[in-house]
Parts: structure tokens; C-alpha cells; sequence
């Protein structure tokens, strides 16, 4: 009887241990992943870095040697105040302007270029501008009396060719044009420095006495391959009222070539306003900061 009892007490127990197979809960086929996040690895820098890190923390905050100061905005006649007081006053020291421009339709940006006409001139009373015009009979009789210091034909494309004339304007009639267009070479040196002649910037002319007039007065601008347009507008003697025409012949100019005209405008106005082509213009001089126009 014992025995019985003892065997049914043992088979209960085995029953209570083994789970029966209504009970078990199906496999998960999903896995489970830990949604505590690993300790991140404390980064170690070097010097080096280090003090990239800290140029980076004083540009952000307008400091030190690597600031950013392209990112001050300023209306152009305080503008000039702060260069003037930036720069120890000398004759001959300028003030410059970076245009960053944008032309519409299909202008490319190498073709940004033009003349403008500043109401007060910007020369350097310490260098003379050499006009070269190509020219003759009594077109360069004309020429050499309305000033020009380099009169000729031929003869003169193998000294430019070779260096031993530097002309900072050049003209032509329509007579000599040929020269420049059967001519690569001559093509590929005047070029990249703004030299060509060209009918629509009124360097081709037969009335050459009237183009060394407005070469005398005009400032010949050109855009580089990023559409920045670099001229000189000014002296650090002139009056705000002066720097401001030029800033804005220039600018009327410079937008006009833009949106596909021809730039060669002879008068600007110094009333603010929305100018189409261009997207931020600085102001700078000869060893200041460069200051972004609020109302150019």
C-alpha cells in the first residue's frame, strides 16, 4: 500500500515538473536586440587638430585672424568709413569691389564683360595707360591727335606678340580688323586680358578720336570663371558721395551685361536698387577687410 502511495506521489511530481505541450508558448521568430546604447569611445585628438577646432570656434564668434569678416553688412557709406580708418590714407590707395553675379538665360559666365563710364575718374597718378590703335591714313592722324600713344599697323602686332608693347586699351578701324582675326596667336594673348576689339564694346570704330576719348574715361570690367566681377571705384580721398556714383555706374553696368545688354552705360544713379544679375557685392581697399553692401 505504501508502495502504491509513494509510486502515485512520484508521478505527480514528474507531471507538475514537465509542462504539457497546450502550455508551451510558440518560438518567437523574431529577434530581440538591446535597446541600451554601447559607452561611445571617448575620441582623442591631436594638437593639431585641436587647434583647427579652436580657429573654427573664433571664426564662429568673429575672432582672430581666421574670422569670417565677409559676413559683416554694411551700408556703403559706413563701409567707407571703416576702410578709411582701416587704411593709413595714401594717394594712391583704392578702393575695390568684388560683384558676384549671376547672368539669366543662356550667358556664359566668360562672357561677363563690359565698359563702364565712372562719373569720377579712378587713375592711378602714378601709372599712365598705354591706348594702342591700329590705324592709318587719316584715322591715325586723327588718333595721335586726340591723344593716343601708340599709333600703327602691321608692325605692331609682332611687338605686342613679343612684349614690347603692354597697351592697357587697344582700338582698331574696321579696316585693320582682319589682323586680329586671321591671327590665333594675337587672338590668344589679348583675350584673357580683356584686349579683342570688339564692335559691341565700341573698340572697333572709325571714329577713333571719339574712342580714345571714352577709353580714357571708361573702366573696361571682366568677369572670371566664377562670375566674379574685381574693379577699382574709387580713391580712399573720395567723398562718400563720389564712391557711391562709381559703385553705382559700375553696378547698372555690370547688371545690364547680365541680363543681356551691352553694359556701355555713360551714367548711373546712386538711388538703391534691386538689380537684376547680381547676388552680393563686397567692398574692400588695398589692405582692409572686405565688407559685404547692405544697399548695393
Amino acid at each position: 500500500m505504501a508502495s502504491r502511495r509513494a509510486q502515485a506521489l512520484l508521478a505527480s511530481s514528474r507531471a507538475q515538473l514537465v509542462p504539457s505541450t497546450s502550455s508551451r508558448a510558440a518560438p518567437s521568430s523574431s529577434r530581440t536586440f538591446a535597446t541600451t546604447a554601447p559607452a561611445e569611445k571617448a575620441r582623442i585628438y591631436s594638437a593639431l587638430h585641436k587647434v583647427t577646432l579652436e580657429r573654427k570656434r573664433r571664426a564662429e564668434l568673429g575672432q582672430g585672424a581666421h574670422a569670417d569678416r565677409s559676413k559683416i553688412r554694411l551700408p556703403l557709406d559706413e563701409a567707407a568709413k571703416v576702410l578709411q580708418a582701416w587704411t593709413p590714407l595714401q594717394p594712391n590707395l583704392s578702393y575695390d569691389i568684388n560683384v558676384q553675379v549671376k547672368p539669366t538665360g543662356t550667358i556664359q559666365l566668360n562672357a561677363i564683360r563690359g565698359r563702364a563710364f565712372l562719373p569720377h575718374s579712378c587713375a592711378n597718378s602714378t601709372k599712365h595707360e598705354v591706348i594702342v590703335v591700329f590705324a592709318s591714313g587719316k584715322q591715325a592722324e586723327a588718333a595721335r591727335q586726340a591723344g593716343a600713344d601708340i599709333v600703327g599697323g602691321q608692325e605692331l602686332v609682332d611687338e605686342i606678340l613679343l612684349g614690347k608693347i603692354s597697351p592697357d586699351k587697344l582700338i582698331t578701324t574696321n579696316e585693320l580688323l582682319p589682323l586680329f582675326q586671321r591671327n590665333p596667336t594675337l587672338a590668344r594673348t589679348l583675350g584673357p586680358r580683356g584686349l579683342m576689339p570688339s564692335v559691341k564694346r565700341g573698340t572697333v570704330t572709325e571714329d577713333v578720336a571719339q574712342a580714345i576719348q571714352e577709353a580714357r574715361g571708361g573702366l573696361d570690367w571682366k568677369g572670371d570663371s566664377k562670375g566674379v566681377v574685381r574693379a577699382v571705384v574709387g580713391r580712399l580721398h573720395f567723398n562718400p558721395d563720389q564712391l557711391a556714383e562709381n559703385v553705382h555706374t559700375l553696378l547698372a553696368s555690370v547688371s545690364d551685361v547680365a541680363i543681356g545688354g551691352t553694359g556701355s552705360n555713360k551714367g548711373g544713379s546712386v538711388q538703391r536698387q534691386r538689380r537684376p544679375g547680381i547676388t552680393r557685392v563686397m567692398l574692400t581697399s588695398t589692405s582692409g577687410p572686405a565688407i559685404e553692401l547692405a544697399d548695393a
